[in-house]
């Protein structure tokens, strides 16, 4: 779960992951890139808070097979980002997330073919504030 807000001109970048050791490589690629304006947290992105006065330009998004879930949905509907990009292993689990989002708008999807000769796919969803 990544969120992007815009405070003037210098973008910030909050990256959430229940995995620590997910957080521990992605802060050292932000400092071996030299990325100053991102912050990370290790939790369930249900217990993050944020910011109210600060809506997000976007939200990346990439779940578990399972899917996202009521809270984390109930969230994104509080924050109310501009976009919200979507990726998934499961688009079945994707499709019924969507189905649940409202004020969003399905812009674009794309399936991408990451595992050659398995069933699996990755699927790639841009959705826009209604």
């Amino acid at each position: 779960f990544v969120h992007y807000t815009q405070k003037g001109l210098a973008p910030e970048l909050i990256g959430i992951e229940i995995s620590a050791s997910a957080i521990a490589a992605a802060q050292d690629s932000a400092q071996k890139l030299g990325l100053k304006q991102v912050k990370f947290q290790a939790l369930d992105v249900a217990n993050f808070s944020f910011d109210a006065s600060l809506i997000p330009d976007l939200v990346i998004m990439n779940p578990p097979r399972r899917g996202v879930g009521k809270e984390v949905l109930q969230f994104l509907s509080q924050l109310n980002p501009k976009f919200i990009l979507y990726s998934s292993c499961n688009p079945k689990t994707m499709a019924q997330d969507l189905a649940q989002l409202k004020g969003y708008k399905l812009q674009k999807v794309k399936l991408f073919d990451m595992f050659p000769h398995t069933s699996h796919q990755e699927a790639l969803a841009l959705l826009s504030r209604i």
